[in-house]
């Protein structure tokens, strides 16, 4: 089982917003935006070798998916934003030339018996994208009817969209996302955003069972549980609802939730079966973690980076550290074992912040 102690506030890394009680997206909130110093110092130098920080961020995300997988093979990951992960882009194509040249290797020869290091380098990319592929079971991202959004989904992937409309685009961007049956969690005022499951938007409701994200129609993520003022009212409020899945954290105000409650939300209202999934940010922590320790700030220890530009109190890590490695190997197992049907993976495009400070162009 999860510890008790680890609090409600893991959730807020990049769903919520600067508070408890203020909900927002990537890209509507800047808790802690860049120093001047972080910009000053942006490529002033270059390193004899550059993290590929993508690749890192992939092979957190496989290593879960393996585990989640192995015990249950029809556990469902959910990856929210790091739409670039699932390609290899022109980034890493810079990256390997970058490293090969700093070794010395780099050569404008086109061997054609052998392939160059850059080239193997970018062979072994394009394989990790595909195993990272495999490993995702939908691809969430943000904005895909209220805004003008270009993201276009290999072939196969499931999609899910969170959408923050106005009062002038809700009522298109709901039509649009009936007509298109992709799951959508839209919503016009942050304040209520991720709160409510009675009064959300619930979007091609059927009463089909839920056995695979394929058959999902819509999505209720509900985060804030401050407003309840117990968990049963909590879980009475999503039994009374019929949303085919349904993102929670794990824990109830700062409480792990039970099987027994798990088992309870995995019906809907009408009868029918549907998918229970976890919220986990896998590249962010904050003070009030189990594990946190009385010494621990930003540089102590070495990987806990600098502040979350989304939480006031969350800390970037480095994600592929071994310390950090475990520490979510063994939150995620806690998931598994608690019964949810799956996990909603936050903190993927955190990768970002790493690239910012590098020399590579």
């Amino acid at each position: 089982m999860l510890r008790r102690s680890i609090p409600f506030l893991f959730l807020l890394g990049y769903l919520l917003g600067a508070s408890e009680s203020q909900a927002g997206l990537v890209g509507f909130t800047s808790a802690n935006p860049y120093t001047r110093e972080e910009i000053d110092s942006r490529r002033s130098g270059f390193p004899e070798s550059i993290q590929n920080f993508r690749e890192a961020m992939r092979q957190n995300v496989i290593m879960l998916s393996r585990y989640g997988k192995s015990l249950n093979p029809d556990f469902i990951i959910m990856a929210h934003e790091g739409q670039k992960l699932i390609d290899n882009g022109i980034w890493e194509f810079h990256l390997a030339d970058y490293n090969q040249s700093r070794k010395g290797n780099y050569t404008t020869e086109q061997d054609t018996l052998l392939l160059n290091p850059i080239e193997i380098q970018n062979k072994k990319i394009e394989t990790s994208v595909k195993k990272y592929r495999a490993s995702i079971d939908a691809q969430v991202i943000n904005n895909l009817f209220c805004q003008e959004n270009d993201f276009v989904a290999p072939s196969g992937m499931n999609i899910i969209s969170i959408d923050q409309c106005t009062a002038e685009n809700i009522d298109d961007a709901i039509k649009k996302s009936a007509y298109s049956k992709i799951p959508t969690y839209i919503f016009s005022q942050p304040r209520f955003a991720f709160k409510d499951a009675k009064n959300q938007l619930l979007i091609n409701e059927n009463a089909e069972n839920i056995e695979n994200i394929k058959q999902a129609r819509n999505i209720l993520f509900l985060l804030d549980t401050l407003r309840f003022k117990n968990k049963e009212d909590f879980l009475q409020e999503l039994e009374k609802s019929n949303f085919d899945i349904v993102v929670i954290s794990p824990f109830f105000q700062g409480k792990a939730l039970k099987k027994e409650d798990l088992t309870r939300l995995k019906y809907k209202k009408n009868g029918a079966l549907r998918k229970i999934i976890a919220a986990f940010n896998i590249s962010e922590t904050d003070p009030d973690k189990y594990y946190w320790q009385p010494e621990w700030k930003i540089g102590n220890p070495t990987w806990l980076k600098r502040a979350s530009f989304v939480d006031k109190k969350g800390i970037i890590v480095e994600y592929w550290s071994e310390a950090w490695q475990k520490i979510i190997s063994e939150y995620f197992k806690g998931i598994v074992a608690q019964g949810f049907d799956g996990a909603f993976l936050t903190g993927l495009d955190n990768y970002q912040y790493f690239e910012e400070l590098t020399p590579l162009d």
